[in-house]
């Protein structure tokens, strides 16, 4: 059987989790979707684009089970299942099987196996026949932990709380497990992930530890040496975490801070609590509190009711704080959201055009920050060789990322160096910086 996993990381560690079932369960798995028997799409439906892009993915998908394919059971799972079930079953009939997201996924071995007309499959029930989760990124060095599903901010524009629910933090012990699991898999990069970080624990009283609790867990209980915390609401984001993230080296100096807008009342729009002028100081605090500080966020254009004079603040909010990483997107209508009803819709050429211009003035803001890192040795973790028409030039061979790059979503550090091995460490120094990328050479 075959899958293609669409939209964010939350998304990569479902399919993760369910390839360990499927596998656990007697089904042989392939990266060759024309050879699969079945054929799984786990699906995006976060925002327009993504709803496109998952029924896009699932037609393809059906064409293995035209005549003379050998596809003979195409489910479709996640997001997109969970929210329009009914609507995709009527209009997508190739389609054998719908499952939404959370335990919905558990049933998915044996339902694969009924549709093949084969038997319930094997010791799938035994926890120590099954790996927590099949994590091929793991030979790279790096994996993601989920910590939470679901969100509790209920933000205007955001669909999530009606697809995943409100805010479920996992028991501690049982991301400790799961974190000393990948680190056994030679993992020494371990991405926290989750709607909110800030908001984990919240949903299960004061005896429940919070983000900073779970974070001296790990410290305690795993020597993984990279420990990166993607999202952290502006609103959520306490002095203490902040502090250990400053007196604790192994937890990296980075943080995806999503401000999503800077205009006052654009963010009361959005309810994100909080104000241009707080986050100016939350983050004038963390770069006191955590040297080196990189900072990663993403902003909402063309809001409903944004005016030029809100972008403008946006801009100058940008141009004043100077985060190392930014993503911009175009704001989407979401039906069901309370942003949906909300008047003052901005053209789609007009929300493209500030996205356009946002990203310029940022584009020029990261080439700045980038080459700062000029000359400074830096520790890089290795992920890949580069493909024969890849290498940028001869001496460029191999791909990694510094504690200031995320996975997915942040440039590379391009690198000279032999007998180099994906999933380890190299001390680098940086030689040449472009707006995204840098370029170094190991040091031996």
């Amino acid at each position: 059987m075959g899958l293609v996993t669409l939209g964010c990381a939350k998304n990569q560690v479902d399919s993760e989790y369910m390839l360990s079932g499927l596998a656990a369960g007697g089904l042989s798995l392939t990266g060759d979707l024309s050879r699969a028997e079945a054929i799984v799409v786990n699906t995006c439906g976060f925002i327009q684009a993504a709803k496109e892009e998952s029924i896009e993915a699932i037609l393809e998908a059906a064409r293995y089970k035209e005549p003379g394919g050998r596809c003979r059971v195409l489910a479709v799972v996640g997001c997109l299942s969970q929210r329009y079930a009914e609507q995709l079953k009527a209009e997508l009939p190739e389609v054998d099987l719908f499952l939404g997201v959370g335990d919905e996924q558990r049933s998915l071995a044996a339902l694969l196996r009924s549709a093949l007309g084969e038997g319930p499959g094997g010791q799938s029930g035994c926890r120590e026949a099954r790996p927590l989760r099949l994590v091929e990124t793991a030979l790279q060095g790096w994996a993601y932990l989920k910590i939470a599903e679901g969100c509790s901010n209920h933000c205007s524009y955001c669909a999530i709380p009606l697809i995943r629910g409100d805010l479920v933090s996992r028991p501690p012990h049982e991301l400790v497990e799961e974190a000393r699991y990948l680190e056994s898999l030679g993992v020494l990069e371990l991405n926290l992930i989750a709607q909110d970080l800030t908001a984990y624990g919240r949903d299960r009283g004061k005896d429940h530890p919070d983000l900073e609790g779970l974070l001296r867990l790990l410290l305690s209980e795993t020597g993984i040496p990279w420990i990166r915390l993607l999202y952290t609401h502006p609103a959520h984001l306490e002095e203490g975490l902040l502090e250990l993230m400053g007196s604790e080296r192994r937890i990296l100096p980075y943080l995806d801070l999503p401000v999503q807008h800077a205009a006052d009342r654009i963010l009361g729009r959005m309810g994100r609590k909080t104000t241009a002028e707080k986050m100016r100081s939350l983050i004038r605090r963390a770069r006191e509190l955590v040297d080196s500080l990189v900072l990663r966020t993403t902003v909402l254009l063309g809001y409903p009711g944004e005016t030029l004079r809100d972008f403008e603040a946006l801009l100058e909010f940008i141009a004043e704080v100077r985060f190392d990483r930014l993503g911009a997107f175009a704001y989407s209508p979401e039906e069901d959201t309370p942003a949906a009803g909300q008047g003052g819709r901005v053209p789609r050429a007009e929300k493209e055009r500030r996205v356009e211009m946002l990203l310029e003035l940022q584009r020029r803001i990261s080439a700045e920050r980038n080459a700062g890192r000029v000359g400074r040795v830096l520790p890089v973790l290795i992920e890949r060789a580069l493909e024969p028409g890849e290498a940028l030039c001869a001496e460029y061979g191999w791909a990694g990322r510094s504690a200031a790059h995320a996975p997915e979503v942040d440039g590379w550090v391009y690198l000279a160096g032999q007998r180099l091995e994906p999933g380890s460490f190299a001390r680098v120094r940086i030689k040449e910086a472009q707006d995204y990328d840098l370029f170094g050479a190991v040091v031996d």
